[in-house]
């Protein structure tokens, strides 16, 4: 209190200049000379005059010679001061003065910090024309790629708009506004964290209320997201067909675009990889659309990418390779985000492929992005392929306490979708560590923590059978072995019973029984046409080959 009143005598002192610095406080910590002059059209030298007391006051810098000076106040609680001594009213009506004068004689100034003329809109009680602008600010953010920006101004947008009389279009306008918070949320906090799930069911029910069959389209499909994150794969697959059945009435292809991308990552995660392989093909149509392909989030290289494994699974590694170069190919540089999302799914191919050092070579880019720009999902992924490439090439202590950090990362922002694949690739870190009944409790954990998660689930298998052979518990390997190759073979999944037959062929041939090691293996090997520069096929080829002597 005792500052304060000893800064408001300062200001009292300064006389007619008191007013001028006033109006500078409205405008800002900062102001120029030829803005002040514009909202306060006194006489220059009276103007210059008041600024030198101002200066000489020693309440503000000055840079320049008037009238390309520019003023700053030399403390924060000096402008604060010279603000609060405002009337309310008075205030209100010098922002409303400044936000005009920056519209009508500051082209420049409006065009490249839309949020200054938002705050002042905002602060001079004018809510139709803070959200114009509040909007733009957050456009102009999200195409710089500064999301945490983006995100604030929408919020502010959202604010001003619960001030506007309520009609349907105010609605329309909230809804729209909601969407881009909940995608920057997406990015900045986490697809399931706490404030993304909550932002995600106000979308719903506002689509809801709108009552528009697009917009009810809209809400099926943010809901059917939300349970497709949150590890609910049959309630986000229900939602996602009704979702995609109004879309495809509605015709828009920029929504089709991104239904028919959810409905591949669904498929893909539920083990249905001929559901995800046509749902690709037919969104194949659509994926290019300019808005899909360039939405920050990333849902581009996400449908490539899981399309890209999901090729592989099915066998058709050159295609999985293909897509994999298409994701890299449209990489925006100036994205952070698109750089570091781009390495993360070509880098889970290479872990797929165990092309391990091609992995290790990608994940260290991702993970230095991701911590950079506060991307809290990603970075996880990031962390976690760090970690299986390091305790697959040899440093497992600290690979198992990475892809351990990763886990536990997903699980803190509510991710629960690909914990499983990620916890399995744990399992096999202990397993190379020897920790073999701490590896054996990991798979146990991986296979129990989603069921409907089916994706890893013949590999989990196989590794689990892998440690009980080493246990020497060779029976439940065997019993492992066969489970996996059915499940796979029920599945289609052609990669994962390749390698889950070429663990049970070893086993045969171990306890002397190579006939129906090699009629097994070459019964999968055979049905291969590509690929046969894979790690998996040249084990099979080289185990086949042992087989036959």
């Amino acid at each position: 209190m005792t500052l304060h009143d000893s800064l408001m005598a300062r200001l009292d002192r300064l006389g007619p200049a008191k007013e001028v610095l006033q109006i500078g406080a409205v405008i800002g910590g900062k102001f120029s000379y030829e803005l002040l002059h514009a909202v306060h059209p006194v006489g220059a030298e009276e103007l210059q005059s008041a600024l030198r007391s101002a200066t000489d006051a020693e309440l503000v810098y000055v840079r320049g010679i008037a009238p390309d000076a520019t003023y700053q106040f030399k403390h924060a609680l000096i402008r604060d001061a010279a603000y609060e001594a405002l009337l309310k009213s008075r205030r209100k009506e010098l922002h409303g003065q400044v936000a005009r004068t920056i519209s009508d004689k500051f082209p420049d100034l409006k065009e490249a910090h839309p949020e200054v003329l938002a705050y002042h809109w905002t602060e001079a009680g004018e809510p139709a024309q803070a959200i114009t602008e509040w909007t733009r600010a957050g456009k102009v953010a999200e195409s710089h790629h500064a999301f945490k920006e983006a995100q604030q101004s929408y919020e502010q947008a959202l604010a001003q708009i619960k001030l506007l009389p309520q009609s349907p279009k105010r609605e329309l306008r909230q809804l729209e506004l909601q969407n881009s918070v909940l995608r920057m949320l997406q990015l900045t906090k986490g697809w399931a964290a706490v404030e993304t799930v909550e932002a995600s069911e106000r979308t719903a029910v506002l689509a809801e209320k709108t009552g528009g069959s697009e917009q009810i389209e809209g809400s099926l499909a943010v809901r059917a997201f939300t349970a497709y994150i949150s590890g609910d794969l049959r309630i986000a697959s229900v939602l996602l067909d009704q979702a995609l059945d109004l879309a495809l009435r509605n015709g828009n292809p920029t929504i089709l675009a991104y239904r028919y991308m959810l409905q591949v990552l669904v498929h893909f995660m539920s083990g249905d990889f001929a559901g995800a392989e046509q749902h690709f093909t037919t969104g194949l149509a659509f994926f290019d659309d300019p808005v899909f392909k360039n939405d920050p989030v990333g849902g581009f290289t996400a449908v490539l990418g899981i399309a890209a494994e999901n090729a592989w699974i099915l066998s058709q590694s050159d295609i999985a390779r293909e897509r994999q170069a298409r994701i890299m190919g449209a990489v925006n540089e100036r994205n952070p985000h698109d750089i570091a999302w781009s390495n993360i799914f070509s880098a889970i191919l290479h872990l797929m492929m165990r092309e391990y050092g091609c992995a290790e070579a990608l994940a260290p880019r991702a993970l230095e992005l991701c911590e950079k720009h506060h991307f809290p999902n990603e970075a996880a992924f990031a962390r976690c392929i760090l970690g299986t490439t390091q305790a697959q090439l040899g440093s497992r202590a600290d690979g198992i306490a990475l892809i351990r950090q990763g886990i536990t990362e997903l699980l803190h922002v509510g991710n629960r979708t690909t914990v499983p694949i990620w916890t399995l690739h744990l399992a096999d870190a202990q397993r190379l560590e020897s920790h073999l009944h701490e590896a054996l409790e990991t798979v146990e954990q991986a296979l129990q923590f989603n069921p409907a998660e089916l994706v890893y689930r013949p590999e989990g298998l196989r590794l689990r059978g892998e440690i009980h052979l080493k246990l020497s518990n060779s029976e439940l390997a065997e019993a492992d072995f066969r489970e996996a190759i059915a499940l796979a073979q029920k599945m289609g999944a052609k990669a994962w019973e390749l390698r889950a037959a070429t663990s049970f062929a070893r086993l045969l041939q171990d306890t002397g029984r190579h006939d129906e090691a090699r009629s097994i293996l070459a019964e999968i090997y055979n049905w291969f046409t590509e690929g046969f520069d894979t790690p998996d096929l040249k084990d099979a080829k080289a185990l086949l080959e042992e087989l036959a002597t």
